[in-house]
């Protein structure tokens, strides 16, 4: 479930311009007075200005090629302060996703994450840089009521479960290009953030059941 298009809401706009443009060099795309676009390899990377000067934060991430992951850690390393768990390990292997990744904030608080699946098979060449990223491949989504979520998510995309059983605490929806991460409202993101998943504004374009593009929003799920 590839996505195509995530948009975000912030109170910050000119500090995750500067932030995303300036320290990670993304390359701008599309630019209003009330939001930015990115380019994340295939994907596209939008804040717009929230209303009533809310200040939503989101935890998302972003592929980077699977055999790459030392040369995106020193390309972070140089950029950003790699969030630590609580023993000071600050990137982290999964053994069930088969995946390396590593977290960061950005000036809104937004949890940030570079994850190298090693499912995918490994493309590319050269310098690592921003350009090397491959897209956006998940947004995290808190609910009140888990499974609920997650069977309005499942009838609209037709995605399964990845590699994880139904509960009411985390369940992520799709595969290694496009995840939905389904958490229980309240519940902490890793790696020992302190920051309780809040539901927050977004829209995300996806690739639907049939290929075409499908446009979601946290109002509709």
């Amino acid at each position: 479930m590839r996505i195509h298009q995530l948009w975000l809401s912030t109170g910050r706009l000119a500090e995750l311009r500067a932030f995303y443009a300036g320290v990670l060099e993304l390359p701008v795309v599309d630019e209003t007075p009330g939001a930015v676009t990115f380019g994340v390899g295939a994907s596209r990377l939008t804040f717009e200005q929230a209303a009533g000067g809310s200040s939503p934060f989101y935890h998302f991430a972003f592929n980077v090629p699977e055999h790459r992951f030392a040369e995106a850690e020193a390309w972070a390393r140089e950029r950003v302060r790699l969030i630590p768990d609580a023993q000071g390990q600050d990137t982290f292997r999964s053994e069930n996703w088969n995946a390396h990744m590593l977290y960061f904030y950005d000036p809104a608080g937004n949890i940030g994450e570079l994850i190298a699946r090693h499912t995918l098979p490994g493309g590319g060449g050269g310098p690592f840089t921003a350009r090397s990223l491959e897209g956006v491949s998940e947004i995290g989504v808190a609910s009140e009521d888990v499974p609920a979520t997650v069977a309005r998510l499942q009838r609209r995309t037709a995605a399964a479960l990845y590699r994880a059983e139904l509960n009411d605490a985390f369940v992520p929806v799709g595969d290694e290009h496009g995840l939905f991460i389904v958490v229980r409202r309240g519940r902490v993101w890793f790696p020992d953030t302190g920051k309780a998943a809040q539901p927050a504004p977004f829209r995300v374009s996806v690739a639907g059941p049939d290929g075409a593009p499908l446009t979601l929003s946290d109002a509709g799920l």
